[in-house]
């Protein structure tokens, strides 16, 4: 696949002073953007349903607790 590997000469090396990490060489293609993305409604749901977790982690909490209590942890 193109850009994700490539051989570097000691100058282009040297132009990117000496570094080799991958990121001054490879590229990373941007992601195509949704025009019809909504984000407001879509961090609304997210919002609602992290909630619901939360909720259910604090139920989970406090029967994990009341389970401690009665082994005398």
């Amino acid at each position: 696949m193109p850009g994700l590997s490539n051989w570097w000469t000691a100058a282009e090396i040297e132009a990117n002073d000496w570094s080799r990490a991958p990121g001054r060489y490879v590229g990373v293609a941007p992601e195509a953007e949704d025009e019809n993305f909504d984000f407001a409604t879509t961090l609304r749901a997210l919002h609602a349903k992290f909630d619901g977790h939360y909720s259910e982690a604090v139920k989970l909490t406090a029967k994990i607790k009341k389970s401690f209590e009665k082994l005398g942890i």
